[in-house]
């Protein structure tokens, strides 16, 4: 049986609590709450098998294992990023039609 793949929107929430090394830091960065991030992360901790970060009600510090997945979750990401961008980069036109009376 295969193992499932990565949940990208996990690891990048793995690496926004690393960087801001805060669950409530990360959650006002990614637009959502403390709760989300926490599960987001237990989520991808039990995927990996292992807990990427050492944590009390006071500080938040990567764990050995974090610290070494940490720049492979950056370039995972950044290799998802690229190869996003690299599909997109045709450039759309939008165009807006305004009446007179209604710009007057």
């Amino acid at each position: 049986m295969i193992d499932p793949p990565l949940d990208l929107d996990s690891v990048r929430t793995f690496v926004h609590i690393a960087e801001l090394e805060s669950f409530t830091r990360a959650a006002e960065a990614m637009g959502t709450s403390q709760a989300a991030v926490s599960l987001k992360l237990k989520r991808l901790e039990g995927r990996l098998g292992c807990r990427l970060f050492d944590r009390t009600p006071r500080y938040v510090q990567l764990s050995p294992r974090g610290a070494s997945f940490l720049d492979q979750a950056r370039a995972l990401l950044e290799l998802h990023d690229r190869t996003l961008a690299s599909l997109s980069e045709q450039r759309r036109r939008l165009t807006i039609g305004i009446s007179d009376h209604v710009a007057g």
